[in-house]
């Protein structure tokens, strides 16, 4: 048995402190407009056989790796594209010899879940799957052709409704801002729309910034789309809460590329709480908001009522270029 064990490049933030396993390599469709985090890899699925030893190898240090670890997740980009019975056998073996990990979640694309039956979802959720992580990014079927993602509005419902019924919880992630100002209003509705459709368990927002080298920051580049400015991807966002009528999720802000790290909540009861931050934050006056975007994307996730001053904000600025002097 060879020593360590393989681990890909990339996890969900909510699994930050969990194991991760990895059961294929890269993305099989590898083609989205706005993503180079895989653009120089080949797709590959790794052997049952190597993935069961690497848990051989976990088990064998359970007693150190395991001693604050609860879950796992399998890496890397869209591990549900595995073979069906060889997914199932890998999950099944992750219980048998991690008895005590509690979850098991997992990447998954929209096109490889909306080709799975119902049945298949059950028997996934059987071998111990628990959590789906789906990249949706957007609910318009103009902005999922615009970023190339691969997927239609269409499947995003499909593949959600079977999920949910199958018992496996789904976490969902959208964009605002990916289709630019021109698309903007129609990111926010029908993004809104497959919310309430799919009804997916956790809502999960990574706005829009574009990367150096990606085709869509290429599109940007060339004035085939208007980016949309920092406030405009938080109105947008705005208006997308605003829009849904029927979901009861939960939604988080979890990641500092949002502009308010603030706005969670559940979907059906916390609606006017939510849109009570977006309502705090268009009550400041221009200035004011300018020091609260220089100071979130300095990497604070203070509210904006705690740079109300201006001695708060300049001793945030100071404390922030210590940092680098």
């Amino acid at each position: 048995m060879s020593v360590g064990f393989e681990i890909g490049p990339i996890r969900p933030p909510s699994e930050a402190d969990s194991l991760l396993i990895r059961v294929t390599r890269n993305c099989p469709w590898n083609r989205c407009k706005f993503c180079g985090l895989y653009k120089q890899e080949r797709f590959s699925a790794r052997s049952v056989d190597e993935i069961k030893e690497d848990i051989d190898q976990i088990a064998a240090f359970r007693g150190g790796i395991l001693k604050d670890k609860a879950s796992v997740f399998l890496q890397d980009a869209n591990s549900v594209v595995l073979a069906h019975d060889k997914l199932c056998s890998i999950l099944a073996y992750i219980r048998e010899k991690l008895p005590n990990v509690s979850r098991v979640t997992s990447y998954g694309r929209v096109d490889s879940l909306a080709k799975l039956s119902l049945e298949q979802l059950i028997g996934l959720k059987e071998a111990g799957l628990d959590r789906i992580h789906s990249g949706y990014e957007s609910g318009s079927d103009k902005v999922l052709a615009l970023i190339n993602k691969g997927h239609t509005k269409a499947q995003e419902i499909e593949a959600g409704q079977k999920v949910k019924e199958s018992g496996i919880e789904l976490s969902v992630y959208f964009m605002p801002g990916v289709g630019g100002k021109e698309l903007s209003d129609e990111n926010a509705r029908e993004t809104a729309d497959v919310i309430d459709k799919a009804n997916p368990d956790f809502v999960r927002i990574r706005t829009f910034v574009s990367q150096p080298g990606t085709e869509l920051m290429q599109d940007i580049g060339n004035g085939s789309i208007t980016e949309c400015t920092d406030k405009g991807k938080m109105l947008e966002l705005k208006k997308m809460i605003e829009s849904i009528k029927e979901a009861d999720g939960y939604l988080f802000s979890d990641h500092i590329i949002n502009l308010l790290g603030n706005v969670q909540g559940n979907l059906a009861t916390d609606r006017e709480k939510m849109l009570a931050v977006f309502e705090a934050f268009e009550s400041l006056s221009e200035e004011e908001q300018k020091r609260y975007q220089i100071a979130r994307r300095g990497g604070t996730i203070w509210p904006p009522e705690q740079l109300d001053t201006e001695e708060k904000f300049e001793a945030y600025l100071l404390a922030l270029l210590r940092q680098y002097i």
